[in-house]
């Protein structure tokens, strides 16, 4: 199995989770010490693969569960450098009576033994600053408020 098979088995399962909410299926992608860091982002960086899949978990359904739609695409197809995946990408959220959010940036996964050991997600400069303005006008809504 190659790398990008790896990849595209996690990105899907990650997808099905999304749906079922069924998140402990993410574990078997992850060594035990593995790493996630959203470079950038308010959240330290999380150790282990337990704490790394509530961490996505947490994160989705806080995130990107409350807006009424998501949809990631990828930029390009996955690149591939011994050991290392990187993928960019980017994600329009749907929320009605506000303009689309669309984000876009950069994930880079370092594999042992076939097993993601490191997860690394950067959004672009100008995301942020579009998801900054963005969450500043219409974030309330998100929280039902």
């Amino acid at each position: 199995m190659t790398l990008i098979d790896r990849f595209e088995a996690f990105a899907s399962d990650f997808e099905a989770c999304a749906v079922d909410g069924k998140w402990e299926r993410l574990r078997k992608h992850f060594v035990e010490d593995a790493t996630y860091w959203n470079v950038g982002g308010p959240d330290p960086r999380v150790e282990g693969r337990s704490a790394i899949v509530d961490f996505l978990k947490n994160d989705f359904e806080n995130n990107d569960r409350r807006f009424d739609s998501r949809k990631l695409q990828a930029v390009a197809e996955p690149t591939v450098s011994g050991n290392q995946l990187f993928r960019q990408w980017h994600c329009t959220y749907t929320l009605a009576g506000a303009p689309d959010l669309v984000v876009e940036g950069e994930a880079r996964y370092r594999f042992e033994e076939g097993l993601i050991a490191s997860l690394e997600e950067e959004i672009t400069a100008e995301s942020m600053e579009r998801y900054t303005a963005w969450m500043r006008e219409f974030g309330a809504r998100l929280l039902g408020s």
